[in-house]
């Protein structure tokens, strides 16, 4: 599962590091970087190809909005898609065949302990590189209204991420972020099932993480006392 995101990467740094994409002005939105207790409703930078050949930056909703959605249903646990069968499932399908993305992260919280003491840990790069995570996108059209949103994949987890969660997300290298973009239906269950990042560096960190509605670079800081 991956359901709380940090993004405390610079617009500037993104720019830097994906200098082929276009569309880098948006990043500057005021409010979308740096985040670092990003929840599933809010607004992520995604990369997405949508016409020709030239990778983008779009501001994508977490929490994917299905096309057919109506504006009294909207689905509130789209943030995650399961890769085993993200295929076969009506929110999903459609946007695995034609609308993937990739959503650079600077790390990512997980849970893990007895109900009600729970301890937050957060997932990270030590080189401060951006995590790649494989997502879907869609746009929603009803009325004067337009949403461009995305969801997760996520997959079983592999050793070290068992220790805290039995899912991760579906993690990418820059070498294939056009082969999970542009891909084959048929070819991408592969690109998954190989996928694999840098082994990550994880530490607790503080429980003001639990809430949604705290936002400072604190939260992402080593918590010593567990240590």
């Amino acid at each position: 599962m991956c359901g709380r995101i940090a993004n405390g990467t610079k617009p500037g740094y993104l720019r830097e590091q994906f200098d082929e994409v276009a569309a880098a002005d948006i990043l500057e939105e005021p409010g979308l970087l740096p985040r670092y207790n990003v929840t599933p409703g809010q607004y992520l930078p995604g990369i997405l190809l949508r016409e020709g050949e030239d990778l983008e930056w779009a501001i994508l909703r977490w929490g994917l909005i299905p096309r057919w959605a109506k504006p009294d249903n909207i689905p509130d646990r789209t943030f995650n898609a399961r890769s085993e069968t993200v295929a076969e499932k009506p929110t999903f399908r459609n946007p695995y065949k034609k609308r993937r993305c990739v959503i650079p992260v600077s790390g990512y919280f997980e849970w893990t302990g007895a109900k009600g003491a729970k301890q937050p840990y957060y997932f990270y790069n030590r080189n401060q590189s951006p995590i790649l995570m494989a997502g879907l996108w869609e746009k929603w059209n009803y009325e004067d209204n337009s949403v461009e949103s995305c969801t997760i994949l996520t997959k079983a987890a592999d050793d070290k991420m068992g220790k805290y969660h039995h899912r991760m997300p579906v993690f990418l290298d820059n070498e294939h972020i056009r082969d999970w973009i542009e891909g084959s239906p048929e070819a991408v269950p592969l690109l998954i099932h190989q996928a694999n990042a840098e082994p990550l560096d994880v530490h607790p960190v503080s429980k003001e993480v639990n809430s949604g509605r705290i936002d400072h670079p604190g939260l992402i800081e080593q918590l010593n006392t567990l240590l």
